[in-house]
């Protein structure tokens, strides 16, 4: 695709330009991170997080990516407003329109003004999705990497092959199961911990599947089992337990869908989550990341 006929971020040109990301912060800054692509509406399309990133940097970064896109500004910008230099200035010293203060205690801790995000604009100008990274050994270096991320998806050549290869063939498994039965999911490949490697969002799918996804990672891989088998922690029948179904944490999600990534031996490699069809659909499709991870992984 051309660059100046871009008007919609795709997961195409997400993941074409997390790869050529991935490259500059692997090769020229030398250190991991995690990045993200979110769309227009601050929800996640696209996200890797390299190794040797710490799991915590994928949060950051989705939250840099969202606060770009939704605030029409790079973090950089809104940074500058919130700078402590200025926030106890007297008022007729501050710029015209400056409210910095409020800036910081909105979004219940979402909004994020450290340099490292910055808006997705088409050939108008107009803000079409944002891009977030979080890891590198300075807000800087994470702001290149951002601004490489968007940059490539106007490149003509292709980037190279992502380092995490390893991870994305699951979930292109998925997504390719996904697609021959006619559905529109997001799918996410987390670690043992239930921390994202990838998450990936078709064109198309409701945005709430990229989270709804993720949850479904994180409690199989919390849990050790399907993630609708969770569900039995909530039940009186149960001695010993007796955790809600919902409410008590945020990412616990007993719905079919989740799947952890066991080997022979019963370690746990890592766990996949997918939402979009029906649950008995998303496990479906999370079978096939499994059963693809445990044979390429061997």
């Amino acid at each position: 695709m051309g660059g100046n006929e871009m008007d919609v971020v795709t997961l195409e040109l997400a993941r074409k330009g997390l790869r050529a990301a991935e490259r500059l912060a692997g090769e020229l800054i030398g250190w991991p991170c995690s990045i993200v692509v979110v769309d227009r509406a601050g929800a996640v399309i696209a996200g890797h997080r390299m190794e040797g990133a710490p799991p915590a940097t994928f949060d950051i970064a989705v939250d840099k990516a969202w606060t770009a896109a939704t605030f029409l500004a790079p973090t950089l910008m809104l940074g500058r407003m919130t700078d402590p230099r200025t926030a106890l200035a007297p008022l007729d010293q501050l710029p015209l329109g400056h409210h910095g203060m409020g800036l910081q205690f909105k979004h219940k801790g979402r909004l994020t003004t450290i340099m490292g995000g910055i808006p997705i604009r088409d050939r108008d100008m107009t803000v079409i999705g944002g891009v977030g990274t979080s890891g590198t050994p300075s807000a800087q270096d994470d702001n290149s990497v951002s601004q490489r991320c968007w940059s490539a998806m106007y490149d003509e050549e292709e980037p190279p092959t992502s380092g995490l290869e390893k991870y994305s063939i699951v979930v292109e498994a998925a997504l390719v199961r996904a697609e021959r039965m006619g559905l529109l999911v997001a799918v996410c490949l987390s670690d043992p911990e239930g921390w994202p490697r990838i998450v990936y969002r078709m064109d198309g799918a409701l945005y709430p599947t990229a989270e709804l996804a993720r949850d479904k990672a994180w409690t199989a891989a919390a849990f050790r089992m399907p993630s609708e088998k969770a569900s039995s922690f909530g039940r009186k029948e149960v001695p010993g337990f007796g955790i809600p179904t919902s409410g008590w944490n945020e990412r616990f999600c007993p719905v079919p869908g989740g799947l952890p990534i066991l080997d022979e031996g019963g370690k746990l490699l890592g766990a996949v989550g997918v939402a979009g069809g029906t649950p008995a659909q998303d496990a479906r499709i999370a079978g096939e990341a499994v059963k693809e991870a445990l044979a390429s992984w061997s």
